[in-house]
């Protein structure tokens, strides 16, 4: 079944190589994808090979990186002697993780599930635990684990109710992989209970550890806050609506909802002016929302142009990696994105870190049990459409209390539900010193015991 496997993802491959190449993010890496490991990372003349035997964590992009960053600076912190990798899948995670760790961590491109690439990689890393962030299960990279006595286990595992639909249609193929996991930690019971359907059995090595992204939402303080409102050149009454992770379609909901908002706030004199800021989720869009600002009668304001609001029509675009976090100190309310387009929906949490009340469309699969908890709190507003948007949006201009009740209910659920890094740290180690050695040996069935592994 796996040489099938191989044979199919080598197919496709080659198949689609030629059309990916013309495409520069598809390009990035493509050696280190291909198991080409850079010379400061073999060990030459200039750099000393890196060292071997330590925890490789997977995390495909952004948004995985930002949940398992606290995960990995921990264990840093605790057991600095531990040499630490980190692969990313796409760009974007790359340079993110260049940036967050690289002065602590081996930082490269996740190489093709083939056995060449991954092969080189395990056989220069030689780790002794390989942590996967999220949902990312490549059967043979798995194996090639399993059979080389690399432990592997998920971080922050979830499976959200459309991919368990796949998984479930294939799951003569993934049990097998699966059944390989020496740990899977989850975010909650519900992702446990669909990695154990799939897996066809109780056997499962599961422990829910919770959501690390509840952790790993690092605020910055009043005074940052309101240096950065100053640098923008907001007042302290301002309607700040903060349109994060956007996608196409979401920008112009966006944009309509602000254009009504503030007609409103000309014709019945309002103290409040609305003032909008978009992050756009791709960077290749950066531009695109420049231009759909501008197209229908706005002026862009941009973060990469060190520019700030002026007038009453500036739109301000965030065209920069890792910003929307720290922005989201400015809302007065936010618009989640990947939401009203069918993406799945993307951080809901960061918002109400700061006690800021969130809007989402009704797309919002990827973070379904956030959704949910938020939902039963009466603390997130979902909306079917872009002119529902609108009219939410101008419910809590004109209700200002509501905004303050649905944000500090968020916030407060975030605080009493906060704790999974330190739960998954353990897990982790545990494995990591049955392989290793690193400390006083226990063994792989004391260790399974000790992290209390659900049957």
């Amino acid at each position: 079944m796996l040489f099938l496997y191989y044979v199919g993802f080598a197919i496709t491959l080659a198949v689609a190589g030629p059309f990916l190449l013309l495409k520069r993010k598809a390009r990035a890496g493509l050696w280190q994808k291909l198991g080409f490991i850079p010379p400061q990372q073999k060990g030459s003349s200039a750099a000393p090979a890196l060292k071997q035997g330590g925890i490789w964590f997977h995390a495909v992009s952004v948004g995985e990186f930002n949940a398992v960053k606290p995960l990995i600076e921990k264990v840093h912190g605790e057991h600095p002697d531990i040499p630490l990798y980190v692969s990313t899948t796409t760009a974007t995670g790359q340079a993110l993780a260049q940036e967050k760790v690289g002065g602590f961590a081996t930082v490269f491109y996740f190489p093709f599930d083939l056995p060449f690439a991954t092969g080189a990689w395990l056989q220069a890393l030689k780790p002794s635990l390989v942590a996967v962030v999220e949902t990312e299960l490549w059967p043979g990279f798995v194996d090639q684990c399993h059979k080389s006595g690399i432990k592997i286990m998920t971080v922050n595992g979830r499976m959200s109710p459309k991919s368990f639909r796949t998984y479930h249609r294939l799951r003569f193929f993934f049990k097998e992989a699966l059944l390989k996991l020496d740990c899977l930690c989850v975010q909650s019971i519900g992702e446990q209970e669909r990695f154990v359907s799939i897996a066809g059995t109780n056997d499962l090595r599961v422990v829910v550890t919770g959501n690390m992204k509840l952790d790993g939402l690092s605020t910055i303080s009043d005074t940052a806050a309101r240096q950065l409102r100053s640098e923008l050149n907001l007042n302290a009454d301002d309607f700040v609506i903060v349109a994060g992770s956007t996608h196409e379609g979401e920008e112009s909901a966006a944009i309509d909802a602000f254009a009504e908002l503030s007609s409103l706030w000309r014709e019945r004199g309002h103290q409040c002016q609305p003032r909008l800021i978009i992050a756009p989720r791709h960077p290749e869009r950066f531009q695109r929302a420049c231009d759909i600002v501008q197209s229908k009668g706005f002026s862009a304001k941009r973060f990469s142009l060190n520019e700030k609001f002026e007038r009453d029509n500036d739109i301000y675009i965030l065209d920069g990696l890792g910003q929307l976090m720290k922005y989201y100190s400015l809302a007065s309310l936010a618009f989640v994105g990947g939401s009203l387009a069918p993406i799945g929906g993307h951080s809901l949490l960061e918002p109400y870190a700061y006690g800021v009340p969130a809007i989402c469309g009704p797309h919002t699969y990827k973070t379904r049990d956030i959704a949910r908890a938020l939902n039963e709190l009466g603390a997130l507003s979902q909306v079917q459409t872009a002119p529902e948007l609108t009219r939410k949006i101008e419910q809590f201009y004109l209700n200002p209390s509501s905004i303050k009740e649905c944000g500090q209910k968020g916030k407060s659920w975030i605080e009493e539900n906060q704790g999974a890094v330190a739960r998954t740290l353990a897990c982790v180690m545990q494995l990591y010193d049955t392989t290793s050695g690193a400390s006083a040996g226990t063994t792989g069935s004391t260790a399974r015991e000790s992290i209390g592994l659900l049957r």
